[in-house]
């Protein structure tokens, strides 16, 4: 089925190089940016260049690429081109490239020439780009016309293969049937309940050794005291807002006793609720305290955030374990001297807070208010008071737009927003945009016929086709009028 370049003439070879390198109708560029830290199963390529073509009943197949990852010992990565359409299920591989490592080249020389006479086999240096010319034909066959160019790559050691991703490279550049969109968006229900808030901070404050009294003056303590007194202030200076009660978690840093860490952590936290109960702040404010002991969440993200922490994975692995704390103190001390001393200089510190939130409630809005506060304190909105804001937006989208990003900014999990937000991404045509939204949506009709619409701007049709199916059988009247525009392409 497939044809070497080199069994055409020089004339014909000329003329597939104009039509697959230079003709635009049919061909189409794109660059494909390697991930900054691509997952293990990934082997990074740089796709400078693809191009499709149709010449003679024959499909030519045009690739310039750039291969940036290394190619381990022993090992190939094998580039395999394929033409698939996800509608006939119907698929053609082209030759092959292997990419081979210093010993795998000379094998593939000695033994697998011959089995693979079509294929390019390239030697990939270590530490050097390798640059890819590519230029193979296929017999054309009707179905190839809905047919996508995808580059899968597989790696290759003592017969065991490992999947390593896939590229999607492109199609032929020809002009799709114009057809409608029906993505669709939910409003939250009324929703009459209280609308609780919370202001949330940390302190850092500093206690003598083994020691619990609050020192105003000590250290950087005027600071850290101020910084709670000004959430405070904050939430107080609101006239829509009603202070509920003020809660403070007091935490030890993971060394010394377990047991005396959590007295500690208690004592302290107890003398700062009733030093701040004692000032003008927070009369008529019920405030709350407890002690939590030795910050181990703390120290656990720690570590995840600072993976240059000597000994770190060890140090993790110790930290997540179900052993006691004092338990993990001493295996540390002793398995890891050198990233215990360290997390004890720069990670301990921040370790010994005491977090501290203003629980509030808020008042109801009508629709003139919810305009001001949602230009000045937005979080103090609930979600049908947002959507009422930007239903007074409807006909103007650049508006209406500004008002559920900023509500996404507040309100980042929600579903109702993050299902409006991929709304407005299909709207506009972003797909990756979109479909960054609609992860973050729990599951529902509305979620699947989207996410179906998703699918056919990537240009994955079968997908597509499947997932507004299944919206459509849930009753949802808009996905069957999406798979009566998806007919049109058929």
């Amino acid at each position: 089925m497939n044809r070497s370049y080199k069994q055409f003439d020089s004339l014909r070879y000329s003329i597939l190089l104009l039509i697959a390198g230079l003709l635009p109708a049919v061909a189409f560029s794109k660059d494909k940016k390697p991930k900054d830290n691509p997952k293990a199963y990934e082997y990074v390529m740089k796709v400078n260049r693809s191009a499709l073509a149709v010449v003679d009943s024959n499909v030519v197949v045009s690739l310039q690429m750039t291969a940036i990852q290394d190619v381990p010992a022993m090992q190939s990565v094998v580039l395999i081109p394929e033409l698939e359409d996800t509608l006939t299920q119907r698929s053609v591989v082209l030759p092959m490239i292997f990419l081979n490592s210093s010993n795998q080249q000379i094998y593939f020389e000695r033994h697998l020439k011959d089995e693979y006479p079509d294929a390019l086999a390239l030697h990939k240096k270590r530490g050097e780009n390798l640059d890819i010319d590519y230029l193979r034909t296929v017999k054309y066959e009707p179905w190839m016309e809905n047919a996508v160019l995808k580059l899968l790559k597989q790696s290759c050691a003592c017969n065991n293969q490992k999947n390593r991703g896939e590229l999607l490279l492109g199609s032929f550049n020809k002009k799709k049937p114009e057809i409608q969109l029906f993505p669709i968006y939910l409003v939250p229900p009324a929703d009459n309940s209280q609308k609780v808030r919370e202001e949330k901070g940390s302190a850092f404050l500093c206690f003598e050794v083994n020691k619990w009294d609050i020192k105003p003056d000590y250290l950087t303590n005027p600071v850290e005291l101020q910084k709670i007194f000004n959430s405070v202030n904050m939430v107080k200076s609101d006239s829509d807002v009603t202070i509920r009660k003020m809660t403070f978690e007091g935490y030890a840093s993971p060394e010394g006793p377990n047991d005396r860490n959590l007295v500690l952590s208690q004592n302290r936290t107890e003398a700062l609720k009733n030093y701040v109960s004692m000032t003008h702040f927070t009369k008529g404010i019920k405030v709350e305290s407890s002690g939590k002991g030795e910050n181990w969440e703390g120290f656990i993200k720690y570590l995840r955030n600072h993976p240059n922490t000597p000994q770190r994975d060890r140090l993790l692995a110790i930290a997540l374990s179900n052993k006691t704390p004092d338990e993990k103190e001493q295996q540390m001390r002793k398995e890891t001297p050198e990233g215990f001393l360290y997390a004890v200089r720069n990670a301990f510190p921040s370790l010994r807070c005491t977090n501290y939130t203003v629980v509030y409630t808020v008042r109801p809005f009508t629709l003139e208010e919810s305009e001001r506060v949602f230009e000045t304190r937005p979080v103090n909105l609930n979600l049908n008071e947002i959507y009422r804001l930007a239903d007074k937006y409807a006909s103007n989208e650049e508006k209406y737009y500004s008002i559920m990003r900023k509500a996404s900014l507040i309100f980042p999990n929600d579903s109702y927003i993050n299902l409006t937000m991929a709304f407005l991404a299909i709207k506009r045509g972003a797909a990756d945009e979109a479909a960054e939204y609609l992860s973050k949506v729990k599951a529902s009709p509305e979620k699947t016929l989207n996410e179906g619409i998703v699918a056919y701007m990537k240009g994955d049709m079968g997908r597509a086709v499947k997932l507004v199916q299944q919206a459509s059988q849930k009753g949802l009247s808009q996905a069957a009028q999406q798979l009566k525009e998806f007919e049109k392409i058929k």
